[in-house]
C-alpha cells in the first residue's frame, strides 16, 4: 500500500546538502546562487557532493557560463550523486537540476564556486593587462560620439610631466572591490597610486545639494561646500575608521578644484578667474591655484574634476549611457562651471548620461573619489564577475 507520506517523498526533489571536495557548504540568502565555496588557488579540480532528502531523486549538473546568461558549456550526467569537475580560476558556476523519483517535481540550484586567483600588484596588472591605445583621443566630443576605442590611454600634460593612464569610454576590466563597495579605476596617477571612483552614491544613492547657498563665486568651489562635509564624514564612518581600509588609502595633493572650463564667456568673465568658455578649453591633467587662490585640495575624499570627466568619456550637453562612468544616477564633480546671473554653478552628470551643469543649491549624488596606494595587492581579473580584490 502506496501511503500519502510515500507520495509526498516519492514527489521531494529538494537537495539535503551539497559537499565540495568533503566540506558541507552552507546555503546563501538573497543571492542569485543557493550554496558558495571558495577554494584555495591553484585548485583545477574538485568533488561535489549532492545528496537529496529522497535518495532515489535524480541529480544533473551543468557547469554554466555565468548566472546573467545561463549558457551550457558542458553538461556532467549522473549516475551517482557524486561527480569530479573541472575548476577555472575566478567564479565557476554550476546548475543543479533534481528530479523527484515520481518525475512530477524538478527543482533547480546554482552553486558558486570561487577559485582565489594569486595576488598582483593593481598597477602593473592595469599596464600588462590593457593594451595601450596610442590614437590621440577625440577630447571635443564624448567617447560616445567620437568613435574612440574604449580602453587605456596616456598623457604627460600634467604638473609633474609624468605619465598619467587614463581609462576612457565603455570599458569593462576596471572593476574594483573595496570596503563594501565597487569602484570603478580612473586613473594611474603619475606618482603610481591608482585613483578610484564609486560605482554609486554615497548613502544608497541619496541626493545632497554642492552648496544651499549659490550667490557668492566663493561657494562655487568644493573647499567651501557642503559636498566635501558628507564626504568627509563618509569617509571616516566608512573607511577612515577601519584600519584594514585606511591603510590603502593615500592623503595628499590629488584633487582640483581650480575654476578652468565655463559653461560661457558669462559664467567665466563673472568667476572673478581668468576661466574660458569651455569649448575653448584644452581638458589636461595640470592643477593651479586661480585667481580666487583654489586649486589643489589635499585630502584623502574628493569628486572627480571636469577634466578627468571629458578624459573617460563624458562631453558637455552630449548624452552618453556607453561610458564606464554611466550608472543611471545623476552626480556632481568638483569641477567649477563659473559665477553668473547671482549663482555659482558646477559641472554634474545627469541620469540620462548627459554631462551638464547645474546650480549649486540644486541635488544629485555623491560618488566619491579616493586613491590607493602604488604598491596595493589585488586578487580578480577587473570584471564586473571578477572584480580587482583589496584584501
Amino acid at each position: 500500500v502506496v501511503t500519502e507520506s510515500d507520495k509526498v517523498q516519492a514527489a521531494n526533489a529538494n537537495i539535503k546538502s551539497v559537499g565540495i571536495n568533503n566540506s558541507e557548504l552552507t546555503k546563501v540568502e538573497n543571492k542569485e546562487y543557493q550554496y558558495e565555496a571558495t577554494l584555495p588557488e591553484g585548485t583545477t579540480e574538485a568533488a561535489i557532493d549532492i545528496e537529496t532528502e529522497n535518495e532515489y531523486s535524480t541529480v544533473k549538473v551543468e557547469k554554466i557560463d555565468s548566472l546573467v546568461y545561463n549558457e551550457t558549456r558542458s553538461n556532467i550526467k549522473r549516475l551517482s550523486t557524486k561527480k569530479i569537475v573541472e575548476l577555472n580560476p575566478g567564479d565557476n558556476y554550476f546548475k543543479v537540476t533534481v528530479t523527484s523519483e515520481d518525475k512530477t517535481v524538478t527543482n533547480e540550484f546554482k552553486i558558486k564556486v570561487k577559485v582565489q586567483r594569486p595576488e598582483v600588484v593593481l598597477r602593473d596588472d592595469i599596464l600588462t593587462a590593457n593594451a595601450l591605445i596610442t590614437t590621440a583621443p577625440r577630447l571635443t566630443t564624448s567617447s560616445a560620439i567620437s568613435g574612440d576605442a574604449s580602453g587605456l590611454y596616456s598623457a604627460t600634460d600634467t604638473n609633474s610631466g609624468n605619465v598619467t593612464y587614463y581609462f576612457r569610454g565603455a570599458v569593462e576590466n576596471n572593476y574594483v572591490s573595496f570596503a563594501g563597495q565597487t569602484w570603478r579605476i580612473v586613473r594611474v596617477n603619475e606618482d603610481g597610486t591608482i585613483r578610484i571612483v564609486m560605482q554609486d552614491g554615497i548613502n544608497d544613492n541619496t541626493t545632497y545639494k554642492f552648496n544651499t547657498e549659490a550667490e557668492n563665486v566663493k561657494y562655487m568651489y568644493y573647499t567651501n561646500s557642503e559636498a566635501k562635509t558628507l564626504l568627509d564624514n563618509w569617509y571616516d564612518t566608512n573607511i577612515g575608521s577601519n584600519s584594514d581600509y585606511s591603510k590603502y588609502v593615500v592623503s595628499g595633493d590629488y584633487y582640483c578644484e581650480q575654476a578652468k572650463a565655463a559653461y560661457n564667456t558669462n559664467y567665466a568673465s563673472e568667476s572673478g578667474t581668468s576661466m574660458k568658455p569651455f569649448k575653448n578649453y584644452a581638458v589636461n591633467f595640470k592643477c593651479e591655484s586661480d585667481e580666487n587662490g583654489y586649486g589643489i585640495v589635499n585630502s584623502n575624499i574628493g569628486l572627480l574634476s571636469y577634466d578627468e570627466m571629458v578624459h573617460a568619456g563624458g562631453y558637455l550637453n552630449q548624452t552618453n549611457k556607453n561610458y564606464y562612468l554611466y550608472n543611471h544616477k545623476g552626480f556632481w564633480t568638483m569641477g567649477p562651471a563659473g559665477h553668473g546671473f547671482s549663482k555659482s554653478i558646477v559641472w554634474t552628470n545627469y541620469s540620462n548620461g548627459k554631462f551638464y551643469l547645474n546650480n549649486v543649491s540644486d541635488s544629485y549624488t555623491l560618488r566619491p573619489v579616493i586613491n590607493i596606494k602604488s604598491d596595493t595587492m589585488v586578487s580578480g581579473t577587473g570584471t564586473i564577475s571578477d572584480p580587482y580584490v583589496i584584501q
